[in-house]
């Protein structure tokens, strides 16, 4: 990871210890981390790894999003629970933007693949489901580009 980044996510990660009140010590208690390690990544000497990046998700409903880029809200509203009527199409830029994210930052991969884990044994018939219907349109795109229908 680019010593930039680290240093703009550990500037959030300041920003957010700050909102919730606590001190480097509650932070460090909470996320199960020497406090040294924790220093290092407010610093932007080193990034948080996969684990902290998923308590600070599950347990703060912090955006990883914004941790990483900055962009969108800090603490977004939680949204229902995804159902099997998930219009894809809609989301395209969406997963097209994630992809390009999990490709530049291995990070952001590596979380988004722990949550793809857990989120997988607990609703996989969904799983199936949504990813044959990825690889249906990825297919139709792909034929589109190349002129066959």
């Amino acid at each position: 990871m680019k010593r930039k980044l680290k240093e703009e996510i550990g500037a959030r990660l300041r920003v957010l210890r700050d909102t919730l009140g606590m001190t480097q010590a509650d932070m460090v208690k909470y996320l199960d981390v020497c406090r040294a390690n924790y220093s290092r990544i407010e610093q932007g000497k080193v990034g948080p790894n996969p684990q902290i990046m998923h308590i600070l998700k599950t347990n703060f409903n912090i955006s990883l999003n914004w941790l990483v880029t900055g962009e969108g809200e800090m603490r977004p509203q939680k949204r229902k629970k995804p159902g099997r009527d998930i219009d894809f199409s809609k989301n395209g830029e969406e997963l097209k933007d994630l992809l390009k994210l999990m490709k530049k930052i291995p990070m952001v991969k590596h979380a988004i693949l722990g949550y793809y884990l857990e989120y997988k044994f607990k609703n996989i018939e969904i799983i199936r489901d949504l990813l044959q219907e990825l690889g249906t349109n990825e297919e139709k795109r792909s034929k589109e580009a190349k002129g066959v229908t």
